[in-house]
Parts: C-alpha cells; sequence; structure tokens
C-alpha cells in the first residue's frame, strides 16, 4: 500500500517540479496595456515649456517596409550579395541612402521579431513557443498608433502579421509562411499587388513580408544557387519600388521613407532560431533618409529601435511599453533642437519603464538620464546654444537610453532562480525516493525536522552561491505570492516525510557495493553529463559530450577485450571471439569518427565543411544517389534477414516497393540521378504511393499479429514492437535528407553489435543506458542541436501541397527524434528477446 502512495506522490511531484523549472527558466512577460497618447509627448523640459508641435512633426508622407524574411548581414555586404543585389548595393552609395546593422536578440523566428520591430519589446523564448499560433498583439504598437492617427496601412506577405494585426490593415493578402517548399508564388503573390498599388492614393503605410528566402535557406541552405537568384528578384523588386518612389518625389507626393531591412538571420545550415552571428545580424536600408557618409563601417543599431525611430519619423506617440531608442543616423538632417527633443521624449518614455524595476534610483543609468536632462535644461535656457554642447547632451540621452534598454533587455530575460533551484532540490528528492525500495514503518519528528533544516541550509548556500539573490520579503506581501510559498513549505514537509522512512545503509551497503566498474563509470557519465547542462556552452555544443561518451565506452570495451586476449592467449576459442570482438570495436570507432563528420552540428563548429555539404553539391550526384542505394538496400536486407522465412517474400517486396518510392521522391528535388523513362512529380504522387503500400503493411502486421495471437501469446509483445520498429524505420527513412538514410540500417547494426559485445562481456545490466546513448549519438550525427535553427522544417513539408499544421509537426517530431525512439524500440525489442529466452 505504501509503495503505491509513494509512486503516486513522486509521479505528482516530479511532474509539478518539471512544471516549476520551465516556468522559472523561461520567464514570462506581462505586458503592460496602457496605450501612448499625444498627451504623452512632453510640452515642458522640467520647468522650461517647448513648441511641442513645431519640435515633434512627420517627416515623412508616406512609408514602405520591405521585410526580407531570413535576410542576414552578407547577403547584402558579401561579394555574392554585391552581384546578386547589384541595383541595391549601387543605391547605398548614394547619401540618401542609409546601411545599418541590426543587432536582434534571439529567439530568432518570425513572430517574435516582428513584436520587436512594431512594439519595442523584447520577446522571451515563450514568444518562440507561441510562434506557430500568433495570438493578436494587444499591448500598443507602431501600427496602433499610426491607425489612430489617421494612416491607412495595407499589408501583402507573410500571414503572421495578419494573426498579429487582424484589424490594422485597410486592405491585405496573406501569404502562409510555413508551407517551406514553396519558393516561388509566396513571394509572386506579394509582389502581383505593387502595381495597383502604386496607382491608389489612399495610403500612407505600405508593409511587404517576402518569404522565399527564408523557404530556400530551409530546404537549400544559404550557399545554394537559388539564394542568388532570389536575391536578384528582391534586387529587382526594390529597383521597382524606388522608381516609383522618384516619381512620386517629381509630382510632390512625397518625401517618402523606403524601409528594406531583415526580419532575422539565416544560420549555415539554413535554419534560424537561435543566437549565433548569422542569425543575429541583420541589414536596414533605408532610401530616403539622409545619412552621414563619413564613416567605412556601417552604423549599429538594435531591432528594437525601429519603433521609437519610426514614430518620430511619422510624428507619433511612441509605443507605450517600448525599450528602444531613436536611431538619429536616420535623422541626419534635423537640426539640432529637434533632434534634442526627440531623444528627451524617448529617454522619458523609456525611463518610465526603468521605474519599474526595484531600486532603479540606485542605478548608473538612472543618474545619467536625469544628468542629461539637467544638461538639457541648461541648453535650453543659455543663450548661445552650441552645437558642441548640443552634441554632448545627445551624446549623454543616448548613453542613458543604452543603459536603461540593457538593464530592462536584462530584467525581462532573468531566469527565476528561486523556482529552478527549489525545482531541481524537488527532483532530487524524488529520485532519492524512488531510488530505494526499503523503508521504516515509522519515523519520529525529530528525523524529518532534521533533513528539513539540512535541505533549507542547502538551498540558501546554493542560492548565494548561484545567484547572489535574496528572496525578497515583499513577495510575502502579495497574496497569491504567500500561498504559493506557503505550498512549497508544505511539498517540503511532505519530500522530507518520504526522505526520512528511506533505509539509506541498505542502498549503500548492499547495492552500491555490487556495482561493477563498467556501472561505476556509466553513473559518474549520467552525474557529470547532467552538471554539463548547468553550462549554456555545454548545452550549444552537447554533442561533443555525448561523442565523448560513446568514444571512451568503445576505448573501455577495447581495452578490456584487449585484456582479456593477452591474460586467456591460451584458451583458443575465447581468443578467437575476443579477437572478434577487438575488430568489431575497432569499426565503430573508424564509423564514429566518419559519421560525426556527416553533419556539422553544434554553435561552434557548425560552418565547417561536412560529408552531407559535400554530397549535396551538383557535381556530387553521382556519388548522393549511390549513398541512397547502399542505404536503401541495407534497410531491405536487414528487413529481410530478420524477419521469419515464411513471409520474408511478401516483405521483400513491401521494401522494395517502400524503397523504391523513397527513391523517386529524391529525385523529384534533384538530388540524385532520376530513373529514364520516369516523369517526376512534385512528390506528391510517389509519398502518396509510399502511404498505400504502409496501410497494406500495417494491415498485413495486424494480421500476422491475429496469428500470433491465437497460437502463441508469449510472441506477442515481441512482434508487436517489431513491426513497430519497421514501421518507424520506414517513415522515418521517407523524410530524413538523402544523405541521412545511411544512419537508419548503420544505428540498427551498431545497436545489434553492441548487445551481443555486453552480452558476451557479461554486463547487460547497462544495456538500457548504452542503448539511450547511441540514440543520443546518432541524434546528433543526423545533424540535430539543442537549437531551433537545425531543426529540418522541410521534412514536415514532404508530399504535402497544402499547410497542415498536425500532419507537419507529426512529420517533424518524427524526424527529429527518429534515433532516439528508434533505440528505445530496440532496447524493448532485444529485451523481450532476452526475457523469452530466459524463460524457456
Amino acid at each position: 500500500m505504501y509503495k503505491n502512495i509513494r509512486f503516486i506522490y513522486t509521479l505528482i511531484i516530479g511532474t509539478f517540479s518539471i512544471a516549476l523549472f520551465i516556468y522559472g527558466f523561461f520567464p514570462i512577460v506581462h505586458y503592460d496595456n496602457t496605450i501612448a497618447s499625444i498627451n504623452d509627448i512632453p510640452q515642458f523640459i522640467d520647468n522650461v515649456r517647448v513648441e511641442r508641435d513645431a519640435l515633434y512633426k512627420p517627416l515623412v508622407n508616406k512609408v514602405i517596409i520591405m521585410v526580407i524574411d531570413a535576410f542576414r548581414w552578407d547577403f547584402i555586404s558579401d561579394s555574392v550579395g554585391k552581384a546578386a543585389m547589384p541595383i541595391t548595393n549601387e543605391l547605398i552609395e548614394n547619401p540618401f541612402v542609409c546601411l545599418l546593422q541590426a543587432k536582434i536578440e534571439p529567439p530568432t523566428v518570425t513572430m517574435p521579431r516582428i513584436k520587436a520591430m512594431t512594439t519595442g519589446r523584447v520577446p522571451t523564448f515563450v514568444d518562440m513557443v507561441l510562434n506557430l499560433g500568433s495570438e493578436p498583439i494587444v499591448s500598443d504598437n507602431i501600427l496602433l498608433q499610426a491607425k489612430t492617427h489617421n494612416h491607412d496601412i495595407i499589408f501583402y506577405g507573410d500571414d503572421t502579421w495578419l494573426k498579429l494585426f487582424p484589424t490594422m490593415f485597410k486592405r491585405y493578402d496573406g501569404t502562409t509562411s510555413f508551407f517551406v517548399t514553396d519558393f516561388t508564388e509566396v513571394d509572386n503573390n506579394v509582389t502581383r499587388h505593387i502595381d495597383n498599388e502604386f496607382h491608389n492614393n489612399d495610403w500612407s503605410i505600405m508593409i511587404l513580408h517576402y518569404l522565399g528566402l527564408d523557404h530556400i535557406g530551409h530546404v537549400t541552405g544559404p550557399f545554394s544557387s537559388l539564394i542568388k537568384s532570389k536575391l536578384t528578384e528582391m534586387d529587382n523588386i526594390i529597383a521597382k519600388i524606388y522608381s516609383k518612389i522618384l516619381h512620386w518625389n517629381e509630382n510632390g507626393i512625397g518625401p517618402i521613407l523606403f524601409v528594406i531591412c531583415g526580419d532575422h538571420g539565416m544560420k549555415d545550415s539554413g535554419g534560424h532560431g537561435g543566437a549565433t552571428l548569422q542569425e543575429t545580424t541583420v541589414p536596414i536600408i533605408a532610401i530616403g533618409a539622409n545619412c552621414s557618409k563619413s564613416y567605412t563601417l556601417p552604423k549599429k543599431i538594435a531591432q528594437l529601435d525601429m519603433a521609437a525611430t519610426l514614430s518620430v519619423i511619422l510624428g507619433l506617440p511612441i509605443p507605450y511599453s517600448n525599450f528602444g531608442s531613436v536611431a538619429l543616423d536616420l535623422l541626419n538632417n534635423l537640426p539640432i533642437s529637434r533632434k534634442l527633443f526627440a531623444l528627451h521624449y524617448n529617454a522619458k518614455q523609456v525611463h518610465t519603464q526603468f521605474k519599474k524595476l526595484t531600486d532603479y534610483n540606485f542605478q548608473y543609468a538612472h543618474h545619467k538620464y536625469i544628468d542629461a536632462v539637467k544638461l538639457h535644461l541648461a541648453w535650453l535656457k543659455s543663450v548661445n546654444n552650441s552645437y558642441e554642447s548640443g552634441y554632448d547632451i545627445i551624446a549623454a540621452y543616448r548613453s542613458a537610453l543604452n543603459e536603461m534598454k540593457e538593464l530592462l533587455v536584462k530584467n525581462i530575460l532573468k531566469n527565476d532562480t528561486h523556482l529552478m533551484i527549489t525545482a531541481m532540490f524537488f527532483l532530487c528528492h524524488v529520485s532519492w525516493i524512488l531510488l530505494h525500495d526499503q523503508y521504516y514503518p515509522l519515523i519520529t519528528f525529530k528525523k524529518v525536522l532534521k533533513l528539513i533544516m539540512i535541505n533549507l541550509l542547502l538551498w540558501i548556500m546554493i542560492i548565494s552561491f548561484w545567484s547572489f539573490e535574496i528572496l525578497s520579503l515583499s513577495l510575502f506581501s502579495d497574496i497569491k505570492n504567500c500561498v504559493f510559498i506557503l505550498s512549497i513549505i508544505g511539498l517540503l514537509f511532505l519530500n522530507c516525510y518520504f526522505l526520512a522512512k528511506v533505509k539509506y545503509h541498505h542502498y549503500f551497503n548492499i547495492k552500491l557495493k555490487n556495482f561493477k566498474t563498467f556501472e561505476w563509470i556509466f553513473l559518474c557519465g549520467i552525474l557529470i553529463h547532467a552538471i554539463s547542462l548547468g553550462s549554456s556552452s555545454y548545452v550549444e555544443e552537447e554533442h561533443q559530450t555525448w561523442y565523448f561518451f560513446w568514444v571512451s565506452f568503445l576505448v573501455l570495451l577495447l581495452y578490456k577485450n584487449s585484456k582479456t586476449i593477452i591474460m586467456q592467449s591460451l584458451k583458443i576459442c575465447v581468443h578467437s571471439t575476443q579477437f572478434r570482438i577487438s575488430i568489431e570495436i575497432l569499426l565503430l570507432l573508424t564509423g564514429h569518427r566518419i559519421l560525426r563528420m556527416l553533419n556539422s552540428t553544434g554553435n561552434k563548429y557548425n560552418h565547417l565543411p561536412d560529408i552531407a555539404g559535400h554530397l549535396m553539391k551538383e557535381e556530387s550526384k553521382i556519388n548522393i544517389t549511390i549513398f541512397v542505394i547502399i542505404a536503401l538496400a541495407l534497410l531491405v536486407w536487414i528487413g529481410f534477414i530478420h524477419d521469419k522465412s515464411i513471409y520474408r517474400r511478401y516483405t521483400l517486396f513491401l521494401n522494395i516497393g517502400l524503397s523504391l518510392c523513397i527513391y523517386l521522391r529524391h529525385t523529384n528535388n534533384q538530388t540524385i540521378i532520376p530513373i529514364s523513362l520516369y516523369h517526376p512529380s512534385k512528390d506528391v504522387k510517389e509519398v502518396l504511393i509510399f502511404w498505400n503500400l504502409f496501410t497494406i503493411f500495417c494491415i498485413f502486421s495486424a494480421y500476422r499479429l491475429i496469428l500470433v495471437a491465437k497460437r502463441d501469446k508469449t510472441n506477442f509483445l515481441n512482434y508487436t514492437i517489431f513491426f513497430c520498429i519497421q514501421a518507424w524505420v520506414m517513415v522515418s527513412a521517407l523524410l530524413h535528407q538523402p544523405y541521412n538514410l545511411i544512419l537508419l540500417p548503420i544505428q540498427l547494426i551498431i545497436i545489434c553489435m553492441i548487445n551481443s559485445i555486453l552480452k558476451y562481456n557479461n554486463i547487460e545490466k547497462i544495456n538500457i543506458l548504452i542503448n539511450a546513448w547511441i540514440g543520443n549519438v546518432f541524434y546528433f550525427y543526423q545533424g540535430n542541436s539543442n537549437s531551433l535553427a537545425d531543426i529540418d522544417i522541410a521534412a514536415g513539408y514532404v508530399g504535402l501541397q497544402s499547410y497542415r499544421p498536425i500532419i507537419i509537426g507529426m512529420y517533424l517530431i518524427v524526424n527529429t527524434y527518429s534515433a532516439p525512439v528508434l533505440a528505445y524500440l530496440l532496447n524493448m525489442y532485444h529485451r523481450t528477446l532476452s526475457y523469452k529466452s530466459s524463460h524457456r
């Protein structure tokens, strides 16, 4: 009875602890929904009245914003960008065009970036999770201010804007941003509206969001020849819009500001979502702004600054919750008095947000702001308002703004260390309770109290060491916080009660003494891996940890077998078996060295050349074709030899048919050599045939399971898992990139080899861990990492002609976690085989 209660309790507390850790790790921002108004634009600087209407008014009549998705910095600055976008690069040389380098904060996905550009606030990683189901923005933003002040806005492009701003646009047409295999129509649907809107004069803000470049990056990477052609297409559209702006200016419709920018960059692997330089650096090109060309390096701004800068250019109130600062590099032709007023208004608005921080008045940024206002006030009262002193005040305002922005961003992105450490304590409690099966029937209150005191002291010590933050007593002033803290204390009491019942000496004296050397090594490996995840650098490079563990394990096995060969050299049969095993381990080490070069992963070295990159080149089409044929042939062979002899003929035909569909699927993408006399489709027909054959396989497997259930029920579970493995491998093979297909048969072979080696060496207890390790190693072989940027988005659209989020999500999960799930299924399969053989 007690064991059942203990299990249910640990299950509940374990789930609660994980949720608590996630809540502390991913900060949730509670936005202030206050809307700025014209009254927020100051009429006084301290006690000096200023002419607000003269100092703060629109600088342009129209604004065109062209967002090129995944338009990273080197697409305009390096040799490829200069060759692909000659017109844009020629325009940048003119004094009325500014090129700025924008720095963006992760997460680098579209929805959070649109929020940053329009609200001036920093999105969090929770926004990245919500990227698939964007909800309307209710906080203040530049579009809301524009509409409130009688600006008509039109939009064409990524429908994420329509989800975030459903009522803002006078005319619009959205395109689906998630259908990544569409490179052409998705942009043509935007461009086709431009000519019509050029003949209309009833709008003041036009937003265009092009997705084709991002889609090409996801499918073929940033170094594909398709990137250059897409950049040229964008260059022609920029030229077209610029020529119309010249026409408007000649006819007195201007001035007009034309802004070209990227929402985020693109990793060298083609994805985005992380924090690499290629993902977080994008260009902002402003045509129609007066810029100083006295500098050689491009001026740098934050993407957050766009909301405040556009507000000043349009003469609108700055969004209430904005953290960004005005980019004066786009306002070079403004007189010094208007620059100072814009900075004062911006600094005052940001300072309003800054005052919400605890102990803000002790921060150096606050004093910088006060000093800047005093200097500005003195400048206004001065008889000789010199330019030199004016630029000193500008520098003071900008310094204060940058420091306030930095602290505000840091505060928003800060993890709740107290909750995270509490959650980790509870998870340790749960693990310790579950590890022990011996317990005392009765315990004293003194023992429970002793454990509580030990836990509290440890918690305080870790908090002091890790974050140097003391739990504020102000938390207890809020009833919700008070109830929550009391609940945590109550759970601590319950945990300590269950911990007090554990017989520790039984575990240390009996179980740990029976641990063998290999088991101790694996236990240390698990602890080292868990500790390493406390560092973001180790998280980014986690594949190195798993590669090290895998190689270390193989080297230890090799040492053990070599030692046995030397010690038992007289026993010929043992010697030959051990020699064969040693050769197998050497082959595994060689295979690891090759497979880790298949895909560059992680953050530090993912830009290095890899085998996959070489195979995907046009001149390597023969090599990748041979690669695919070998992989599919191995899968067919493995399926054939492991099936029962009476069914081998049927499964062989099915597997050949499925493999042929997979081959033809890749010929449609022009990655491998096509079969002559076969007319390729858009991979829809081949995938449809694949699923029909897969359905036949499932029906045939169900029929076989029914027969097994009738004749020999002891084999039912074993056969069920066997069919699950076959099904999982087939679907994974369909979704994998052609160069990753080889990983599936190799993983099957390696796990079989390792299981036999462990069985021979009588160390089968670590079988579960080794299978899990192999699953993680192959996860990284596939090119995955802990960054969203490395998810193969193209796998979600195999065989689809329309956006179907549930199917896409399932495809992505299968493709991404193919190796760990396959390792788990194979472990289950081998355990059922071992159980069956041991109970005969």
